[in-house]
């Protein structure tokens, strides 16, 4: 049975963001990552999760609407006609 290849990598979607800072945070910022090694894009991106991984919980995350004909073959506490089955 011949070998399958490697499977090819999931290609990643990025997006541009433009981003106004003062000059002062500009000159702040640029010492920052000369002394950690860092470039400003690595910053921006770090500071970025963090603050996502520390607000999760503020997403508003909606939830489909049930429409009124929708089924309800697993409320087993509502049933109208409970105690009658076979």
């Amino acid at each position: 049975m011949p070998k399958r290849g490697k499977k090819k990598p999931r290609k990643i979607k990025f997006y541009k963001k433009n981003l106004k800072i003062p000059e002062s945070q500009n000159k702040r910022l640029r010492k920052f990552c000369k002394s950690n090694g860092l470039t400003e894009n690595k910053v921006f991106r770090r500071a970025l999760r963090e603050f996502l991984v520390r607000n999760v919980h503020l997403i508003d995350h909606p939830h489909p609407e049930v429409s009124a004909n929708q089924l309800s073959l697993f409320d087993f506490g509502t049933d109208e006609i409970s105690g009658t089955g076979t």
